[in-house]
């Protein structure tokens, strides 16, 4: 049960990090910015972002594998969803719609920097003791 909870914690963490991502690349995505920048910009952030994941991933999960997936799914099918639709009622049309272009330009760069930061976290943390 305490993985349940630990995992579907985590999943909410992933979200919120995954929002704040498709936000500040949506903020450099403006012509008079960072636009000649933005693919730097995308894939540096996804990077740091990994990095977030993997000690996260070592922190809650640490050597269960089946923690990988009970993040993973739940994050695609309910709260990647849940936060993307609250995120657009809080904004208008025309920034709606950057953000919702660049959340599914940029879903499969954080798709495989998720995966990655989580695996290799899984790999990286320490076995646990039976007692």
């Amino acid at each position: 049960m305490r993985l349940i909870v630990k995992t579907q914690v985590l999943a909410i963490l992933v979200s919120i990090l995954w929002f704040l991502y498709v936000n500040i690349v949506a903020f450099f995505d403006q012509p008079e910015r960072a636009l000649q920048y933005i693919n730097y910009i995308v894939y540096g952030l996804a990077f740091l972002v990994g990095l977030i994941y993997f000690l996260l991933a070592k922190y809650f999960i640490g050597r269960d594998w089946l923690g990988l997936l009970l993040v993973v799914i739940p994050f695609l099918l309910i709260y990647q969803p849940v936060v993307l639709k609250i995120s657009l009622s809080f904004m208008k049309d025309g920034n709606g719609a950057v953000v919702n272009f660049i959340s599914l330009s940029t879903g499969t760069v954080h798709l495989l920097a998720l995966i990655a930061g989580l695996a290799i976290g899984v790999m990286f943390s320490r076995p646990a003791f039976k007692k």
